[in-house]
Order: structure tokens, then sequence, then C-alpha cells
């Protein structure tokens, strides 16, 4: 039986104080907050593997840009080396269990880069852990019918030239060409969020392994602009679809390896990728969680005022004009991040 204390409530105001400062203390430059998501080796190795893909199609790029994505490719690559798991895998994050998917794009990522020879202790673990998973039967596995990330994991393998093509399922890119209100209709072998990678991921699998059947072969080769045309209306002015470095890294590095490396969506996905990149030099899935971190801090703030009914002494402080000046400040940030048209996706 637990014994009943009574809670010393001055010392729940002055913690509450304490709290309250150090959440405004959080506040970046601009007066709300910014969600930072944790480092990741699943978006770092796609990322490499898409800014490798740009670096040896585009023949037009500058001696200044070339030095500057090999400067993040070199940094990215030292990134994982360092944080590879005792079983020779890599999980999600740093601190996660290992698994087939990620340690599948790092392997992959070792190889686009073309660094082979000095990481081939850990690209040779790396492929120990998979081969003791199951290698691609158990990345099949894991995902099922849903080739929303098996393909594309299986086409950046097939890119760095470690899986065979035939190994990568055809993705129906011409599907995007037909409106998204019939997208329901049409059974997708992907998720809808992913249009982006179906279109890319799709075009480099057709480019690289053409189907036979002359019919699909036409119909495939007829949509290759008009579903870029779909692509392009996709994106976001930031570069980044949905603001997630997989997907915009297996656009870019899908798109960059039929020869468009120079296309507008590439582009605009390599100055993402480049402006998203962490100061270790790695990457998060996503940018960052500012709107819902803000909101949360809002709404902590906003609830501050309460007083007890019990003395004068457990009254919970109030929000000081400062306070509250930052709360309507962060308000007007919140209403120009909302859409005002339909999201693409």
């Amino acid at each position: 039986m637990f014994e009943s204390r009574e809670i010393d409530r001055s010392r729940l105001v002055r913690a509450f104080e304490t709290a309250r400062k150090d959440l405004l203390s959080e506040r970046n430059s601009n007066g709300h907050w910014t969600g930072q998501l944790s480092t990741s080796a699943l978006s770092t190795a796609t990322a490499i593997s898409a800014l490798s893909a740009w670096l040896r199609e585009n023949s037009k790029c500058s001696a200044s840009q070339r030095l500057q994505i090999q400067t993040l490719i070199d940094r990215a690559v030292d990134w994982l080396k360092h944080h590879q798991n005792t079983d020779g895998g890599w999980g999600d994050t740093p601190k996660s269990y290992s698994n087939i998917s990620t340690t599948m794009l790092v392997v992959s990522a070792f190889h686009f880069c073309e660094r082979q020879n000095e990481f081939a202790e850990s690209i040779a673990r790396g492929q120990h852990y998979i081969d003791q998973i199951g290698g691609i039967a158990a990345l099949r596995r894991r995902y099922g019918k849903d080739k929303t990330f098996a393909v594309p994991i299986l086409a950046n393998c097939a890119m760095a030239g470690i899986v065979d093509w035939k190994e990568v399922s055809a993705l129906p890119f011409e599907a995007a060409c037909v409106p998204q209100k019939f997208y329901h209709l049409m059974q997708l072998p992907v998720v809808s969020y992913a249009i982006p990678a179906l279109v890319a991921i799709g075009q480099a699998k057709f480019h690289h392994d053409p189907p036979r059947n002359p019919f699909i072969r036409l119909l495939r080769k007829y949509s290759v602009r008009r579903s870029l045309n779909v692509l392009t209306k996709m994106q976001p002015s930031s570069g980044g679809f949905l603001e997630a470095i997989p997907l915009t890294s297996f656009v870019v590095m899908g798109l960059a390896t039929t020869g468009q490396a120079e296309h507008p969506v590439v582009t605009a996905g390599i100055d993402f990728l480049n402006h998203s990149v962490l100061s270790d030099g790695s990457w998060p899935i996503d940018t960052n969680l500012a709107t819902w971190t803000t909101t949360l801090a809002i709404n902590a703030m906003a609830g501050s005022g309460s007083t007890s009914n019990e003395s004068p002494d457990t009254t919970v402080p109030a929000a000081s004009a400062a306070t509250e000046l930052a709360m309507v400040s962060c308000l007007d940030w919140i209403l120009s991040c909302q859409n005002q048209q339909v999201h693409p996706f």
C-alpha cells in the first residue's frame, strides 16, 4: 500500500515557472519553435545516392557545385561508417535496431558514391547482416504486396549496381497521368503520397529494363513527359516532396539516372537536400515539425493562467505580457503556414 504524501504546491509552481521560461527560450530567431527530427541512416543513405547520381549524370554543373556536393557526400559516408550497429546493420536512427531496408540502402550508398574500397569492411559487415536476414526475399516479405518501399529500395540497389534490374518490379507511372480523383479506383501498388516515387522510380525501371509487351512499352514511352508534368506540379517550392528526404531522394536519383539530371524537378530536389542536411553531415527523415511543435507550445502557454482556490501562494503564475506577445506572434506565423489551396497530394 502506498503512503499518501501532501504535495508541496509552491514547489510545483516554481517548477512550472522554470518549465515555461525554458520553453520560451527554445524559440528560434523567428519567434516560433522548431521540431528537429533525429538523424537517420535511412535518409542519409538515400541522400548520398541521390547526390551521387546527380554528380555522375550532370556534366554541366560547375566546379564549385561539384565540390560542394562532393563535400556533403564525404561527410555523410563518414557519418554512416561511425553509426553502424555492432551486428553489421543500420537502423532508421542511431538508436534503432538494425533492419534490412536501411542496411540495403546504406550498402547501396557506399557503392553509388564509388567508395567500395575505402569502406570495404563496413560494406562486408553490412552485407553479412543482409544475408543473415534473408536478402531480397526478406525485404519483400517485410512489405508484402505494398510496393511503396520495397520497389524504390531495390531500384536504389539496382542503380548502385548491386542488384539486377530484373529484381525490381515495374511501376505503372502512366497512372499518374489520370486525374487524382480517380486514384482510389485504380488500385495503385503504392500509397497515394508516394506518387512522386511511382513516377520517378517507374521511369527508371522503364529506362533500364523496358517491358517486352510492345503495347505497354508504347504507352509508357508516351507517358514519360506527361507524368513528369504531373510531378512538376506536385513539387512544392522547397523542392522537397512532403518535405521528406527519402521520398525526394528517390525522385532525384530515379530521374537523374534516366538522363534527366538537369530537369527542374531534379534541380529543385538537389537544392532541398543541400539545405536540409544537419550540422553533423547527416539527414533527418523530414525537415522539422515546426507547426506541430509550435501549436503544442502555444496551447501550453495559453493554459498557464489558472489559479488555485486554496491559498494565494499556490497561484500558478499568469502569463506575462511578453509571453502573451510571443503567443500572438506565433499565431501570425501559424496563419502564414496555412495552405490556401488544395494540397497537390
